[in-house]
C-alpha cells in the first residue's frame, strides 16, 4: 500500500509544508476530577494547541490482577463516556480538536460513539498487532507513538495498517521515560522512521522542558506531542513531571511558530530583508586612483570596495582592457558609461 503523504485531521492539514499539528495530552492529569478536566480543555485552548487528546481504559481490561498497585493507582483516574462527551463538547466550543487514546477493546466503541477524527495509539501497544488492526480498521488517521520500539516494530506496525487498508498514518518518535534523560532523547531516530516511511513524522516529548520539542521541529517534526498539566508534585504520579502547565504552554507553542518561521521555505536566495544589505554589504569595482581619459584599465587599476552600487567584482574581467572615456578620481566607481565602446 502506498501511504499518504500528507492526510487532513478534522480539516486540518497533516505534513507536507503544514504547521506543526500541536497536540496538548492531558493524558489522566485530571485525576477523575471533571473541573480539573475541564481547566485542562481550557489550557489547550488557551495556550494555542491544535488538539486536546484524554485517555480512555477500563482498568480490569488494561491491567491484569497480577499488578494490582497499577489497578489501584489509575482507577480514580478513569472517565466516564459521558463526561468524555462533556469535554468534546467544551473541546468543540473553543475550536479544539479532541482527540483521544483507546487503551483497551473496551474503548474502541467510545472511539467511533464520540466520532474523534483521528486514533492515538500509545507506545504501550507495541506488538499488540491484533489491537492496533482493529484501531486501523475503524478507517480514521492513526498517530502512533514508537516508544520502547526497534525499527522492526515499527515496520510491523506500518505493515499492520497496510493490510487494515488504512493509508493515513503518522508516526511519532518517543522515549517511554517520565523524564527522558538528554542523552537518551535520540531526536536523530526521526531520520531512521523516514527511511522506512514517507508520511508525517513527529515527535511525542518527556523531557522535563522544551528544548527538544523545538529541536524535534527544527528536525522537521510534523506532529508534536506534550503533555499538559494544572497540577505539581503529585504523590504516585508521573506525567506531571514532563507536562507544560498554565505557565509555559503558550509560549512553547508561540517558539515553535517561531521556529517553522525560521525554518523557512529552503530556497537558497537573498531574503526580503537583505535588500538594504544589498547596497552597503556588498562591493563595487572602483578606480585604485586617479586615472585620466584614455587609460586602459589593468586588473591593479581595480578595488572592490562597498557599497554594492556598482559593478560587482565578478565582472573584472569585462573591464580590464577597457580604455576609460574621461577622468576618473580614485575609489569612483567604474560603469559602462565611463569606458569607450
Amino acid at each position: 500500500m502506498k501511504f499518504k503523504h500528507t492526510f487532513e485531521i478534522a480539516s486540518r492539514p497533516i505534513g507536507g509544508d503544514a504547521p506543526v499539528f500541536i497536540i496538548a495530552e492531558a493524558g489522566v492529569a485530571h485525576f477523575g476530577d471533571m473541573d480539573l478536566a475541564r481547566q485542562l480543555v481550557d489550557l489547550a485552548a488557551d495556550g494555542g494547541a491544535d488538539a486536546f487528546k484524554t485517555q480512555f481504559f477500563d482498568v480490569e481490561a488494561l491491567i491484569s490482577n497480577r499488578s494490582q498497585e497499577w489497578q489501584d493507582r489509575l482507577r480514580p483516574r478513569n472517565l466516564t463516556l459521558e463526561q468524555a462527551a462533556e469535554l468534546k463538547d467544551r473541546c468543540d466550543s473553543k475550536g479544539l480538536i479532541f482527540m483521544a487514546t483507546a487503551h483497551d477493546e473496551t474503548r474502541i466503541p467510545w472511539l467511533e460513539e464520540l466520532d474523534v477524527p483521528a486514533v492515538k495509539v500509545g507506545s504501550g501497544e507495541r506488538n499488540n498487532l491484533p489491537f492496533l488492526s482493529r484501531l486501523a480498521k475503524l478507517g480514521k488517521p492513526m498517530i502512533i507513538s514508537t516508544g520502547m520500539s526497534s525499527m522492526s516494530d515499527v515496520e510491523e506496525v506500518i505493515s499492520t495498517c497496510a493490510d487494515a487498508d488504512n493509508d493515513r498514518l503518522a508516526l511519532l518518535h518517543c522515549v517511554t521515560s517520565y523524564p527522558t534523560p538528554n542523552e537518551d532523547v535520540n531526536l536523530a531516530a526521526m531520520d531512521r522512521l523516514r527511511d522506512v516511511y514517507d508520511g508525517p513524522v513527529g515527535y511525542s516529548d518527556h523531557t522535563v522542558d522544551d528544548l527538544a520539542v523545538y529541536l524535534a521541529v527544527a528536525r522537521g517534526a510534523k506532529i508534536i506531542e506534550k503533555h499538559i498539566t494544572i497540577l505539581r508534585d503529585i504523590p504516585n504520579a508521573q506525567d506531571w513531571k514532563v507536562s507544560a502547565d498554565p505557565t509555559t504552554l503558550r509560549p512553547m507553542v508561540d517558539n515553535i511558530r517561531r521556529a517553522e518561521q525560521m525554518i523557512g521555505h529552503g530556497r537558497k536566495e537573498a531574503a526580503p530583508c537583505e535588500q538594504p544589505g544589498i547596497a552597503w554589504a556588498l562591493k563595487s569595482l572602483v578606480a585604485a586612483k586617479d586615472f585620466p581619459a584614455g587609460h586602459t584599465l589593468s586588473e591593479s587599476d581595480l578595488l572592490a570596495k562597498r557599497p554594492g552600487d556598482g559593478i560587482s567584482p565578478n565582472r573584472i574581467d569585462t573591464l580590464i582592457g577597457r580604455t576609460l572615456a574621461h577622468n576618473v578620481a580614485a575609489d569612483d566607481l567604474i560603469l559602462e558609461k565611463d569606458l569607450l565602446p
